[in-house]
C-alpha cells in the first residue's frame, strides 16, 4: 500500500488511549479477593454479562450486578471494588495530541469494545481535557453502539462508513493482536500498540510521505 493513500486514523481506547499505568490497585484488589490480577480482569471484562454489554445486549449495571453476585458484595463493597479497579487507569494525552495535530489532514476516530456508548464522557471522567478530545476525535464508536465487537468485520465496516473512507486508506491501532489481525483481514493497515513511543514512531513513518507532499 502507498502511504500517500492514508486518509484516516482509527484508535482503540482501552489499553491504548486509556491504560492501566499503575497496576498496584488491581493487584491489591485481586489479593483481597483471593485471585490473580489476570483472574480479576477476566471476571470484569470476560464474563458473559460483560461480553453481552459490549455487544449492546445489556447495560453496564448488569455487568456490575453479576460481579456483585459472584463475589457476594454488598452495594458499598461493590462501589469500593469499582473505584479501586479503575484507580490505576490513566489517559494518554500524547496520543490524543497526535490525533489533534493529524486531524486537519486525516479523518480521526475511536473504535472500542466497550460497555459505554459515550466514550467522550468516559475519557473526561479520567481527566482528559474536553477541548483536546474535541480537537482530536471526529468519530466516536463503541461495540455496544454497533452491536458487534472487534475483530468482527462488521465493527470495522461500520467505522469506515462513519469515517467516509476506504479500508486501505485507514490505519487502525489496537493493543490486542487479534483485533489488529482482524483489521488487516478487513483491509485496514493494522498497527499493534505496544507503547506510546513505538506507536507514534510507526504512525509518523506511515504518514511521513503523505504529509511531506
Amino acid at each position: 500500500m502507498q502511504t500517500t493513500s492514508i486518509q484516516a486514523l482509527l484508535f482503540d481506547v482501552g489499553g491504548v488511549i486509556l491504560r492501566t499505568e499503575d497496576p498496584a490497585p488491581r493487584e491489591a484488589l485481586a489479593r483481597e479477593y483471593g485471585m490473580t490480577r489476570a483472574e480479576l480482569e477476566k471476571l470484569v471484562f470476560a464474563s458473559p454479562a460483560a461480553l453481552a454489554a459490549e455487544r449492546g445486549e445489556v447495560d453496564e449495571p448488569a455487568v456490575w450486578d453479576a460481579i456483585a453476585r459472584t463475589l457476594r458484595l454488598s452495594p458499598p463493597q461493590l462501589s469500593a471494588f469499582r473505584e479501586q479497579f479503575w484507580a490505576g487507569d490513566r489517559v494518554d494525552t500524547a496520543l490524543l495530541t497526535f490525533l489533534a495535530e493529524a486531524r486537519p489532514r486525516v479523518r480521526t476516530g475511536l473504535l472500542s469494545n466497550a460497555w459505554t456508548r459515550d466514550l467522550r464522557a468516559l475519557l473526561c471522567a479520567y481527566g482528559a481535557p474536553a477541548d483536546l478530545l474535541d480537537r482530536a476525535v471526529e468519530v466516536w464508536l463503541t461495540s455496544s453502539m454497533l452491536g458487534a465487537r472487534k475483530p468482527d468485520p462488521r465493527a470495522f465496516a461500520a467505522a469506515l462508513e462513519h469515517l467516509g473512507v476506504s479500508a486501505h486508506q485507514t490505519v487502525f491501532v489496537d493493543d490486542f493482536v487479534e483485533n489488529v489481525e482482524g483489521a488487516r483481514r478487513a483491509g485496514l493497515v493494522g498497527v499493534h500498540f505496544q507503547n506510546t513511543a513505538q506507536t507514534l514512531d510507526t504512525l509518523r513513518r506511515l504518514l511521513e510521505n503523505r504529509w511531506s507532499r
